[in-house]
């Protein structure tokens, strides 16, 4: 009878713990989840920055006479997509 006691207070921790562990994991992915979200939204800021940095260059070489009209045009509507 005391051995049984042992048995299940080791399967009921045992439980507890497996699911503890699945919480963990799924803590774990939330974290990852959000990481990844976090940085892919960084990332695309700053593409969309240097974008728009590419487009004033650009224009201060059309104003400054560097470039024709034709090719300011045709490289805004690339930049622009």
């Amino acid at each position: 009878m005391y051995n049984q006691g042992i048995w299940d207070g080791f399967g009921h921790m045992g439980n507890s713990m497996m699911g503890g562990g699945h919480m963990f994991l799924i803590l774990i992915l939330i974290i990852a989840f959000l990481a990844f979200v976090f940085f892919k939204r960084n990332t695309n800021n700053c593409s969309k920055s240097k974008a728009e940095d590419v487009l004033e260059i650009l224009k201060k070489r059309f104003a400054n006479s560097e470039i024709s009209e034709e090719e300011y045009l045709s490289k805004s509507k690339i930049l622009k997509g």
